[in-house]
């Protein structure tokens, strides 16, 4: 015993039962020793980090192409690399972080917070002429909130323009650094993904469109205001010795053009490596967005002192694993704050939710510290820290921890693809009035996240639903 109590895992072994010598030591091919300290072998590869321009100029509220340079074999980290144009003139953009610029009256401008997700009006990936993903920025930006660990929120954050939401960070945001946005496409959405497999669909072409919104609707002021303008006013900068300059800004048409660049990683392999690659099937997520409003009526109740239960049907298709939604006001949207998903009145925007389907309950009411707390606390590596509301049927990131294979797989799903009418029911709450009408408006976004996988053959490849 007490040889055995130096060696390695003495402590696992003293408790072990059954066949030690078969669980410790590698006598067969199955035999588990969980002390190994040798080296598995790798696939030899030659990376390549490549740079696609867009096929046309890249202009605010128009539609932008890219088209995949497919010269490797496996695509990976594809990122949309971002520079934004600035209304200040040169001398005072290049002075942007080190001073503070606001227009006379102390108000700071700057683009949206996040808004290296909030640019994309509409994300779709193509094959051929067969839409494979679509999503929004704006769903890029919920799913990230939660995705990931702790640690990697921050680096996140700093590359898609995202900051505290103070005077001064807005205004330093009107002239950003290169941002880099990450797309998350087929075999490219977490760590352990292998990538896209470009040696596999050498048939086929590949290509990402996207729809950017229009720049007037991307900046926002640090006192909320609607719509704000920041062209071809007087502004002032502040030094930090106090030193105070006024300066006219640029008039829309004179600002720089919107940069826009497709970054891959191509991944080169050997001849052997290669001809393996030609039967695949490659799981991935695939998200469903719904958008609903809510209006003068359905807050009825509420302002009259009663309860205002809604229902909202939900699309989706697929094994779904789990469920996102976030409401926003009609006033933050239209002062350009589509990262605002908290209640200005200080409540959440629900008092409980449930979700129905084929008529009975499948999720009882539960209000927001179930479906913002408890869900991610107990689910996900990181909270949002926003009113950003999860329904998670499976495990959750956190089982990463304790299951590394599940990585990037589904761990538990209702099939969305034969449920009957899933519906929400939610009791609304107190909401913020919109100045135009003087009553409640706000918008409902909810995220339906899907599996399927991507099979191929032959040098083609098509959609699998998995039923």
């Amino acid at each position: 015993m007490a040889n055995s109590a130096r060696a390695d895992g003495s402590l696992y072994e003293l408790v072990a039962r059954g066949n030690k010598d078969t669980y410790f030591f590698k006598d067969t091919e199955t035999s588990i020793y969980p002390f190994d300290t040798s080296y598995t072998g790798q696939i030899p590869s030659t990376k390549e980090i490549r740079k696609v321009p867009p096929k046309a100029a890249a202009e605010f509220g128009r539609t932008v192409d890219f088209d995949f340079d497919l010269v490797g074999d496996i695509m990976r980290n594809p990122t949309i690399l971002i520079d934004l144009p600035t209304w200040l003139p040169t001398t005072f953009a290049e002075n942007c972080w080190t001073s503070k610029i606001t227009d006379l009256s102390g108000i700071s401008y700057g683009y949206t917070n996040g808004i290296g997700y909030f640019l994309f009006e509409q994300i779709q990936f193509y094959q051929d002429n067969i839409l494979l993903q679509e999503f929004s920025g704006d769903a890029l930006w919920a799913c990230a909130k939660g995705d990931g660990t702790y640690g990697q929120r921050f680096v996140i954050s700093e590359l898609t323009g995202q900051h505290d939401g103070s005077p001064l960070s807005i205004s330093h945001n009107a002239f950003p650094k290169r941002l880099r946005l990450s797309i998350p496409l087929i075999g490219c959405q977490v760590s352990a993904d292998n990538g896209f497999p470009q040696r596999a669909v050498i048939k086929h072409s590949y290509r990402l469109r996207c729809k950017l919104r229009r720049v007037e609707d991307l900046v926002e002021a640090s006192d909320g205001r609607q719509k704000p303008n920041p062209w071809n006013i007087i502004f002032k900068s502040t030094t930090k010795s106090g030193q105070q300059i006024q300066f006219n800004t640029l008039s829309r048409s004179a600002m720089n053009p919107l940069l826009l660049q497709l970054e891959t990683e191509q991944v080169y392999l050997p001849k052997e490596y290669q001809d393996k690659m030609d039967v695949l099937r490659v799981p991935f997520r695939r998200l469903y967005e719904i958008k609903f409003t809510q209006n003068q009526l359905d807050y009825l109740g509420v302002s009259k002192g009663s309860s205002s239960v809604i229902n909202r049907r939900l699309e989706g298709c697929h094994p779904v694993g789990r469920i996102l939604w976030f409401f926003r006001s009609i006033t933050d949207i239209n002062a350009n704050q589509l990262w605002k998903v908290n209640n200005s009145l200080g409540n959440s925007y629900y008092n409980s939710l449930s979700l129905v389907i084929a008529g009975k309950t499948r999720e009882f009411a539960q209000g927001p510290l179930i479906w913002k707390d408890i869900t991610n606390f107990a689910k996900e590596d990181t909270d949002t820290g926003v009113e950003i509301n999860t329904m998670n049927f499976g495990l959750g990131d956190i089982a990463k921890g304790r299951f590394p294979d599940f990585e990037g797989q589904a761990t538990g799903s209702i099939n969305f693809s034969t449920a009957d009418k899933p519906t929400f029911y939610i009791d609304l709450s107190l909401s913020p009035k919109d100045p135009r009408t003087g009553a409640p408006n706000t918008e409902l976004m909810v995220i339906v996240e899907g599996w399927t996988a991507f099979d191929t053959s032959g040098g083609r490849a098509e959609l699998f639903s998995v039923n």
